[in-house]
């Protein structure tokens, strides 16, 4: 599996994305990458 950085440039966002996980983070990304192929909101 390739692995990637994640470069957040507004900390505000990341700190509002941080406080809504409910798992870690790299699965919380995942499901966002897997909805976003899928055509779900």
């Amino acid at each position: 599996m390739k692995k990637y950085l994640l470069l957040v440039e507004d900390e505000k966002l990341w700190s509002r994305f941080k406080s809504t996980i409910k798992k870690d983070i790299n699965t919380e990304i995942m499901e966002l990458i897997k909805k976003k192929i899928e055509g779900k909101p």
